[in-house]
């Protein structure tokens, strides 16, 4: 696994991108940071996101009319973007792909945005056939399938080879600030027979590596382990991105932006 992001400064923002990703010239992709809230639902000027939206897809050259977002219900559904959809969520989630977290397409031009507070966002390329997917990955949907579902997607709308896949695993509360409590302690332990892999013990408490399962869920989908970047940027510990746990509900959003051009 390749770790780490790049600071891109695009216009009058710094976006940040994976290595191996930012250098494949048929995609385009990027993280927001502070103090660009990009949730029109939530936040500090929650009011700006739109316009915000509209303006990130100027400066990377995307169409804005057709930026679609997904519900994000924390589940393991995966949809590819039928041309009905398009545009759907660009204005905020009452309008996106409803109970859905993750989609994909092979239409160059169309951005996808997924949205996070502390959630995986993952970001699937597949140079070969010219096939995206992304997803927002809490721990409710890495547990109940959408790493896997992200992967097979691709697979069954698209023909990609899981073998051929790119992957990037994006910044999220990390393993070293990730409390979970006994109830997600039992159903990681419930679902997964290497569960201890993920549950670390320290100092009286237990925290969930999410990097590291969605990582092992990527390769059991069959992507190699070579494929795949992590950011290993915890959203808890840097403050350039916003933060459930840290700031609480009412905190803003950052978001992942992707499209093939």
């Amino acid at each position: 696994m390749e770790p780490g992001l790049r600071e891109w400064p695009v216009g009058e923002v710094t976006l940040l991108r994976f290595n191996r990703l930012s250098r494949q010239p048929g995609l385009v992709h990027a993280f927001t940071l502070r103090p660009w809230n990009m949730a029109p639902h939530r936040g500090p000027q929650a009011e700006l996101a739109v316009e915000r939206r509209r303006r990130l897809c100027q400066l990377l050259g995307l169409d804005f009319e057709r930026l679609t977002a997904p519900a994000q219900v924390h589940g393991p559904e995966v949809v590819p973007v039928e041309r009905s959809l398009e545009g759907a969520g660009r204005f905020g989630r009452d309008e996106a792909v409803g109970f859905v977290d993750g989609l994909v397409t092979d239409r160059p031009g169309l951005p996808l945005l997924n949205l996070s507070g502390d959630c995986v966002l993952l970001l699937l390329y597949d140079p070969r056939r010219g096939a995206l997917g992304t997803a927002h990955a809490s721990w409710r949907g890495i547990v109940a399938g959408v790493t896997e579902n992200l992967v097979r997607q691709l697979t069954r709308s698209f023909g990609c080879r899981p073998d051929h896949v790119l992957a990037g695993i994006g910044p999220s509360a990390g393993p070293c600030c990730y409390r979970v409590e006994r109830d997600v302690c039992r159903i990681v332990a419930s679902r997964f027979d290497d569960a201890g892999r993920y549950l670390l013990h320290k100092n009286g408490a237990t925290f969930l590596d999410m990097w590291r399962l969605v990582a092992d869920q990527l390769a059991a989908a069959g992507v190699p382990a070579g494929n795949v970047e992590v950011a290993g940027c915890c959203t808890m510990c840097d403050r350039r991105f916003f933060s459930h746990r840290r700031e609480g509900p009412s905190t803003g959003r950052f978001a992942l932006i992707c499209s093939l051009t």
